[in-house]
């Protein structure tokens, strides 16, 4: 590691790895520094002791080195799932890639220079980094039985479900990514939340993060941020090194620019804490923390039909989804989700069904008489058929929620959330319905989350879990109005930039990591040329991993990071009138 870096990067999920390998394309030196580990093919878990191990990231655990690569954050009204690792969220993410609706950059909660026009290029360019494309059964499989389910529901409702864009390879076994790193088909395990130990689902780690290194970017695994430090050179960025042996180090490193790509959560409590805590960024907007949004995440719902094997552990876990509209700007969209198959032997084990151990000893009965020669039915796969998720076709909602949550400090310094149900009531209920005329189309009843409804008395919790945080460092045309300028560059602090989940102003009412990956590519497509990206654009990104010779501004002296232009109340981005949303479409619209 080196003392001075052009770029540090903070984290390497979808913003941290595009804007990383976009500027050592550029001829940045660049360093990033990840909290997690890096994971390999074959390491990821799968039985139900290795996910009850190994999978999970926990916070009290001082051995850095063993932590998993998810994190459960349990909040008061809100769950939240997020990535830790090289790679971050895209080790576990359910791999879908579909842009939102035009209309959702309408509201006026988004900056007034980011259209979905403008932001097409960079949604094509990521697109096509991470191989989007809808599902082709491999190896002369047919569609997964949930797909085909959930499509013949929408049918009877007289809608069509399209193939959502997954970035999944289903071609030919030995395939080389964009990184170089060998892949094989998608083979219907369902473990794409575990890990994928075929290297078929697109991860940044094959793609964005071995082009950036291929280019000159360094890598630095279990390197925590802890604080960030302006000077007149740029920013001293402290961390923890949990990586030797001998424990954790403190260290620091001199940064001319610094990406933060910590993920929603990571990245305001960075900033918080340097805020409140450290008070070495005490000018940040007072609006740091606030308009977070769970993407209107609902998810445990589904539909049993005890007619159908459903069998929601195999296949990709989002393979279809329907859009639903409203002429109020209100969009909700519907997939299918599978689960992998240790949370369906779990939640088998935890469902209560009263049937079960009379049948199991009406079969062992059967079993010991057939064996003593007597004349007996013995049927083993009643005895193994645990009935009740195999017949379960599970849902994932999203929709235009409030984005009204906070996040702030709690009293040990970890980041809090502040979030109610009631002002995104009516869109919840919206969606519960539409999900429970999907049941009963395929023939079967509509059971609730347990997060929302007891499962049992039906007791009202009203809580929600959200794999999708937005918010809290949104980008807006006025330091008053948001964190950070339409750039993504933070008001009042020149050279310190957001790419991440924490940019994004509203609920996008569909998965949000297409539009995080486009957001990260403007943001470096600005820091290194100063304007948008256009249509079929002569220094377009090179989405292979060979230097990329492109005329650029020094580092950290573009005129988008003049202190002068950064503390304007107007961003220098061009305008154009806010008009007001357009008629909704039924679906948005998915990438090419």
């Amino acid at each position: 590691m080196k003392k001075t870096y052009d770029v540090v990067v903070v984290g390497s999920g979808f913003g941290g790895a595009i804007t990383a390998c976009r500027l050592a394309q550029a001829g940045r030196s660049v360093c990033i520094l990840e909290k997690g580990r890096r994971w390999g093919r074959t390491e990821f878990p799968r039985g139900p002791s290795e996910v009850s191990t190994r999978a999970l990231w926990d916070p009290a655990e001082k051995r850095q080195r063993q932590q998993g690569f998810i994190e459960y954050l349990p909040f008061r009204n809100m769950d939240v799932v997020q990535g830790i690792g090289v790679g971050g969220g895209s080790l576990h993410y359910f791999n879908v890639h579909i842009q939102p609706p035009a209309f959702i950059f309408d509201s006026p909660q988004w900056p007034e220079s980011i259209t979905f026009k403008a932001m097409r290029p960079y949604y094509r360019v990521t697109a096509d980094m991470l191989g989007a494309r809808g599902i082709k059964p491999p190896y002369a499989r047919a569609l997964p039985a949930r797909t085909s389910t959930f499509q013949q529901a929408a049918e009877k409702l007289g809608r069509r479900a399209e193939s959502v864009p997954v970035c999944v390879h289903f071609g030919n076994d030995g395939k080389a990514s964009p990184g170089g790193r060998t892949q094989n088909a998608c083979d219907y395990c369902g473990n794409c939340l575990l890990g994928c130990h075929n290297h078929a689902k697109n991860t940044l780690d094959l793609n964005y993060i071995p082009v950036a290194e291929q280019n000159g970017a360094e890598v630095y695994p279990l390197h925590e941020v802890t604080a960030l430090i302006p000077n007149d050179r740029g920013y001293r960025v402290k961390f923890h090194d949990s990586s030797r042996e001998d424990g954790q180090v403190p260290g620091e490193i001199q940064a001319r620019q610094v990406v933060l790509g910590a993920g929603t959560l990571g990245t305001n409590e960075l900033l918080l804490r340097c805020k409140h805590v450290l008070k070495t960024l005490p000018d940040l907007s007072p609006q740091l923390g606030q308009r977070f949004s769970g993407n209107g995440d609902f998810i445990f719902a589904g539909a049993y039909l005890p007619d159908q094997q459903v069998e929601p552990g195999r296949g990709p876990s989002i393979t279809t989804g329907i859009g639903f509209a409203d002429e109020e700007g209100q969009h909700i969209y519907i997939e299918d989700l599978g689960f992998p198959d240790p949370f369906v032997w779990y939640f088998n084990a935890m469902i209560p069904q009263p049937m079960r151990p009379l049948n199991r000893l009406r079969q062992l009965r059967r079993y010991f008489n057939k064996a003593r020669g007597r004349k007996a039915a013995f049927e083993l796969e009643r005895l193994l058929d645990e009935r009740f998720l195999h017949h379960f076709l599970p849902y994932l909602g999203m929709g235009t929620d409030a984005a009204d949550g906070v996040l702030k400090l709690n009293g040990m310094g970890r980041i809090d959330l502040h979030w109610s149900y009631k002002n995104s009531r009516q869109m919840f209920d919206t969606m519960m319905g539409h999900m429970r005329a999907l049941s009963e189309a395929a023939g079967g009843v509509f059971i609730n989350s347990f997060l929302w409804r007891s499962l049992v008395f039906g007791w009202p919790f009203h809580k929600t879990l959200t794999a999708h945080p937005l918010g809290g460092c949104v980008m807006a045309d006025t330091p008053a109005q948001g964190v950070s300028n339409p750039r993504g560059e933070v008001w009042g602090y020149p050279n310190l930039f957001v790419a991440d989940g924490a940019l994004v102003p509203s609920a996008i009412s569909v998965n949000p990591s297409a539009t995080i990956s486009a957001l990260a590519e403007r943001v470096a497509f600005l820091m290194i040329h100063d304007r948008e990206m256009e249509e079929n654009d002569i220094h377009m990104p090179v989405n292979k991993g060979h230097k990329q010779s492109v005329k650029t501004a020094p580092s950290g002296k573009s005129p988008s990071t003049a202190s002068s232009r950064n503390n304007n109340a107007k961003s220098s981005a061009s305008k154009r009138p806010r008009s007001r949303p357009r008629k909704p479409t039924t679906k948005p619209e998915v990438s090419s």
